[in-house]
């Protein structure tokens, strides 16, 4: 398993594709049960510029207003000089509560880009906030997403009303044998942004990991416990 920087661990890719098969198990059972699962737009090329170019183009369409993605580049560099990085990423817990009418932009990356787009976020946000002539900030999330590749982000742009400000209704299980539950509890935050995410979600669900004798070795069981209906 490699690290980044200031050790913080970072899944290889064997751990991420494992990860990432939890991560689309659990989301195949909160679609099923009638529950918001939203695709992502996915684009190729992860750059904080392109990243700003997508998010101006996906709020510009909801909204109908007029915007030059060919200017977005000068003006992400204009803000890029007034805007200082965000060094310190907020937890979901400590998130202000969202106004009324805002857009809550998901940038969804794979961990290893999660760095660079995430101390760029608040630059995004302006950027799209002059280039579109916005009465407000957009609200602009990076997130780890593990079925993405390294080459790869997904952008979902919801209005305010559309996101979940609650701590999901939903818990998420990952059943495992001794070999595999360190690997899957190291996973388990990755898994929970990549939940999140999908399910327009401000706040992480909680993702459990049970060692269990009725698992083989190199398996897992995947279970969604629903907390508001006890459905399962």
């Amino acid at each position: 398993m490699g690290k980044g920087e200031c050790d913080i661990w970072l899944p290889d890719e064997e751990a991420r594709s494992i990860g990432a098969e939890v991560s689309r198990k659990a989301l195949e059972v909160i679609a099923d049960a009638g529950r918001p699962v939203y695709d992502l737009k996915k684009h190729r090329g992860v750059d904080v510029k392109s990243v700003a170019r997508e998010i101006v183009r996906e709020i510009g369409t909801i909204v109908g207003l007029e915007f030059s993605l060919k200017g977005v580049d000068k003006l992400f560099d204009k803000v890029m000089k007034r805007v200082p990085l965000i060094r310190t990423v907020l937890s979901e817990e400590e998130l202000e509560s969202l106004e009324e009418d805002k857009y809550i932009c998901f940038v969804a990356v794979h961990p290893k880009n999660y760095r660079k787009i995430s101390e760029r976020a608040g630059a995004i946000a302006v950027t799209a906030r002059e280039e579109l002539e916005l009465d407000h900030t957009p609200l602009v999330l990076v997130r780890n997403d593990l079925c993405l590749d390294e080459n790869e982000f997904g952008v979902l742009v919801l209005h305010s009303s559309e996101v979940v400000q609650s701590r999901p209704e939903f818990d998420v299980e990952v059943l495992v044998g001794e070999d595999m539950k360190p690997t899957m509890i190291k996973l388990a935050r990755f898994i929970a942004s990549t939940v999140a995410t999908r399910t327009g979600h401000l706040k992480f669900p909680y993702v459990m990991v049970k060692e269990s004798l009725l698992v083989e070795e190199g398996e897992f069981r995947v279970r969604v416990k629903f907390t508001d209906s006890g459905a399962e």
